[in-house]
């Protein structure tokens, strides 16, 4: 059965999404969120491109890996070999342990403005933590922690219905003249095997 392999790459996609969150420059509600708030969205737009180290995970686990961003594109070079690039219009992650590739469109809304509106903040120092307005967002809880000139470090998000963190921390941000377009076009190794939208294959 090919479900596991697909179900793998379907979490590993939620993953991707959450990172590609970081484009676009969608504007915050000044009624909801606090300058701090604010603050780091605009500096992160700000950026345009750039590139950064970065930790993704669950829990106390988390991967590292190498974070290139360029309005709205994104490639992220994991430690263990798997690779999330969105050319913005699709969302490509590859496993070289199972040598499987799952190719999901991206729709819908972007950019951490976007992601971080709609939550009512507490900002103690340089951290702030964000609970959801509506109660049936899927996103319940939001932290951030953000260092000099507000740039992002930490971005920590519970989903509705479950206890569990997912946390993107980034090291290193600095800013890139720009990134060669194949970079975010990513082509999974000849020999590989591509599963289309595996998110729509799982009920």
């Amino acid at each position: 059965m090919m479900l596991r392999p697909i179900t793998v790459f379907a979490s590993a996609l939620v993953g991707a999404l959450a990172i590609v969150v970081f484009g676009a420059s969608h504007s915050l509600s000044a009624q909801q969120a606090p300058a701090e708030i604010r603050s780091v969205v605009s500096k992160m737009s700000s950026l345009g491109s750039f590139r950064a180290t970065v930790t993704i995970g669950s829990g106390s686990g988390g991967t590292s890996g190498t974070l290139s961003y360029s309005g709205g594109k994104v490639h992220l070079k994991l430690s263990d070999g798997r690779v999330i690039a969105s050319n913005g219009r699709v969302v490509i992650v590859y496993n070289p342990a199972s040598r499987v590739a799952g190719k999901q469109p991206v729709g819908g809304g972007g950019g951490i403005g976007w992601l971080l509106n709609g939550f009512e903040y507490r900002v103690a120092g340089n951290r702030a933590t964000g609970r959801a307005i509506d109660g049936n967002s899927r996103i319940s809880e939001v932290k951030v922690q953000w260092g000099d000139g507000y740039v992002l470090r930490k971005l920590s998000m519970k989903n509705r219905d479950s206890d569990s963190w997912f946390v993107i921390s980034l090291r290193n941000v600095r800013s890139v003249a720009g990134f060669p377009a194949a970079l975010f076009s990513y082509k999974p190794p000849a020999g590989s095997r591509t599963v289309e939208n595996p998110l729509n294959e799982i009920n």
